[in-house]
């Protein structure tokens, strides 16, 4: 269980792929919420991030219903380049 949330947002220029989806996500801005966890043990405060989670649809999308799901910060990163280099 997170100790706190961090909210922020992403946005793509054009069409998202995400795993375990058939089709392409809208082009838009997008939730991003981080859990994070304080490292125990330690001198001073620092903490940890544990989780990523990805709101759908996009900001702008209010049409359609809501999910949330998990991500890596590694699919985040592959995301964002994919978007900065679309082919």
């Amino acid at each position: 269980m997170p100790d706190r949330e961090v909210e922020s947002t992403v946005t793509f220029h054009h069409p998202v792929v995400l795993r375990d989806f058939e089709t392409p996500q809208a082009a838009g801005t997008y939730r991003l919420v981080y859990d994070m966890q304080e490292i125990q043990g330690l001198s001073f405060v620092a903490t940890r991030r544990t989780g990523i989670r990805l709101h759908l649809p996009a900001l702008s999308v209010s049409a359609l219903p809501t999910s949330i799901v998990t991500i890596s910060q590694g699919e985040l990163d592959a995301m964002i380049k994919s978007d900065a280099n679309p082919r």
